[in-house]
Order: structure tokens, then C-alpha cells, then sequence
């Protein structure tokens, strides 16, 4: 029983020190699931161009519509909602490409971008259920730095 004792508690020590792959696998789980979105350049200006991709070709779920999002996190916690980038009809593709400017936020000098805040491109997909009684969303993400020079 003693030598039980520092092994869990060594144990939770590593547990709490590898939280970072548990993020990694969350999100190899929802690509999986979802798809893959990535977004060119992982940097940008405020008012630049990104290139986005979503594949599907892994996927489990097959997507019938696709909407792209960005939304942002604050450095205060405030969590801005959605704004939309794109929405496609998926049909039988298993990869889709395009470009977009980023949206205007809200009028400022940088559009309502802000640099000490995180920011993610979405891929909400909409796909039958299993039964085809309905249909159901999930998504996948990627982030995006935004400058404001």
C-alpha cells in the first residue's frame, strides 16, 4: 500500500503536466469526426486575404452543407460570436478552397481587430443522421493570428 500511494500520486503529477496532448486529441478526434479545416497564412493583417480549406476526406460524418465562421476570444475572456465567411452547398467533394478578406467587426481603425486576442476559423458542417430522421452540426477549427499594423 505504500509504494501504491506515490505511484497515483506520480501519477496525477503526470496527468496535470500532459494536459496539452489531451488538446491534441481532442482535436484529431473532431477531425476525425468533422474533417480538417486549415487556414493560409496562420498570420495575417486585419484587413488581409486567407485562403481556407476544409477536407473532408477522412471524415466520418460527410458533410450536406458547410458554413465557415470566425470568431474571437478577448485577452478579457469576452467571447465575440460567430461571423460568417462562407456557406456551400458540400454536394459529393471531398475537398473545398477558397478565399476571404476578413469581415469587418465593427468600425474601428482595425475593423474591430484587436492583436493580444485569439482567433479561430470554423467548419460547421451539417450532416444527415445516421437514421436520416434529421439533420445534425458539428465543427472543427483552426486558429488565426491577426495584426494590426
Amino acid at each position: 500500500m505504500r509504494f501504491f500511494t506515490p505511484l497515483l500520486c506520480i501519477a496525477a503529477a503526470f496527468g496535470l503536466a500532459s494536459s496539452n496532448p489531451v488538446n491534441v486529441n481532442v482535436a484529431r478526434q473532431e477531425a476525425a469526426r468533422f474533417g480538417s479545416v486549415t487556414v493560409e497564412p496562420s498570420t495575417v493583417n486585419y484587413d488581409g486575404e486567407i485562403t481556407i480549406t476544409y477536407n473532408s476526406s477522412k471524415a466520418l460524418a460527410q458533410p450536406r452543407y458547410l458554413d465557415v465562421y470566425i470568431q474571437g476570444t478577448l485577452s478579457s475572456g469576452f467571447v465575440e460570436p460567430y461571423y460568417l465567411l462562407g456557406r456551400f452547398d458540400y454536394g459529393n467533394a471531398t475537398v473545398l478552397e477558397f478565399q476571404s478578406t476578413l469581415p469587418k467587426l465593427y468600425t474601428s481603425p482595425t475593423n474591430g481587430y484587436s492583436e493580444d486576442a485569439g482567433y479561430d476559423i470554423w467548419a460547421f458542417i451539417t450532416y444527415p443522421s445516421p437514421d436520416g430522421g434529421a439533420y445534425v452540426v458539428g465543427g472543427t477549427s483552426a486558429g488565426l493570428s491577426v495584426t494590426t499594423d
